[in-house]
């Protein structure tokens, strides 16, 4: 349908920038976001695409500045997940032991000091082997970050004075977390990987979104008073990110 591709291609600043279109019917406003994949484009779903090329022009000095960022951060990295692999959990790295099991269908996966044991059927080979060893691990990620999050974003929510409704763990490509209008917060299982010190940040972060539900100068102004060194937490997650994301 016309206006309605997936795709975009724009010219800024004599560069070509291929943007990815993400629409939704309960959308109602364009909003635009820049990570290592590149720019994309979150617009309502009968959106033109003259209004959505008006929307990228109208930021264009802001998507060329994060684009120069983005350039120089370290990608996602792209591990093997074999034994002897490294995988990140908490700033630190655990050795990965992948055993097949002689009687063992279920997938178990656990933590005995810095290696991570993931028992698997072993009469699974190729691409079943390989997603069975992937969903075991993330589940094991899930698991924790449901353990640790909670506790560090509700430590944030009584300096303000302020309840939670829920903490959830989510898959979420694009954002560390979230906080909507109920007081939900939602957390990207992949940050386990960090250190405790980006976690409180963004758990911090989210925190300060009860009160704050935009990035105003007020929000900022309870981010420091939740977290003083904020700004040094924040340039060490944006520069470390690709080093401590599993996969």
């Amino acid at each position: 349908m016309p206006g309605h591709s997936d795709r975009l291609t724009i010219e800024i600043d004599g560069r070509c920038i291929d943007c990815a279109i993400v629409r939704s019917p309960r959308r109602r406003t364009i909003a635009l976001q820049i990570d290592h994949e590149g720019l994309s484009i979150r617009a309502p779903q009968r959106a033109s695409d003259r209004r959505l090329r008006a929307a990228v022009k109208s930021r264009a000095d802001w998507i060329s500045l994060k684009l120069a960022e983005w350039s120089t951060r370290p990608k996602p990295a792209q591990r093997r997940l074999e034994s002897g692999a490294t995988l990140p959990f908490l700033g630190d790295e655990l050795r990965l032991d992948i055993i097949a099991h002689p009687t063992r269908a279920r997938t178990r996966v656990e933590r005995q000091d810095d290696r991570l044991i993931v028992e698997i059927d072993r009469h699974l080979t190729g691409e079943m082997r390989a997603s069975t060893i992937r969903k075991g691990i993330e589940r094991w990620y899930r698991r924790e970050a449901d353990t640790l999050f909670p506790g560090r974003v509700r430590h944030y929510a009584e300096q303000l004075g302020r309840p939670v409704k829920a903490v959830q763990i989510r898959d979420q490509k694009r954002r560390w977390g979230s906080c909507d209008s109920k007081g939900i917060i939602r957390l990207n299982w992949r940050l386990v990987g960090a250190d405790p010190d980006l976690i409180d940040y963004v758990c911090a972060h989210e925190v300060a979104h009860l009160i704050e539900p935009n990035h105003s100068a007020a929000f900022w102004a309870v981010v420091a008073g939740l977290m003083p060194d904020w700004k040094a937490r924040r340039q060490r997650l944006n520069a470390t990110a690709g080093v401590f994301v599993p996969f």
